[in-house]
């Protein structure tokens, strides 16, 4: 069962609350990891900072 909100932690730095977000719940870690992943692929392209064609290129290399 999710979570106490780990990454809500008062004086974490940010890389403590992604990393206690992602690892949490050791059964969750590969979705939560390919959410938080699939998220800010979304908004850096948003952002104008990686392009879509980027993205795609990266998901080849993953797949291939």
């Amino acid at each position: 069962m999710p979570t106490q909100n780990p990454h809500r932690t008062a004086g974490l730095c940010t890389s403590s609350k992604v990393y206690s977000a992602l690892t949490e719940l050791k059964h969750l870690e590969g979705h939560r990891s390919a959410k938080f992943l699939s998220l800010l692929a979304e908004n850096l392209v948003r952002k104008g900072l990686l392009s879509e064609q980027e993205v795609v290129h990266m998901l080849d290399q993953v797949v291939d």
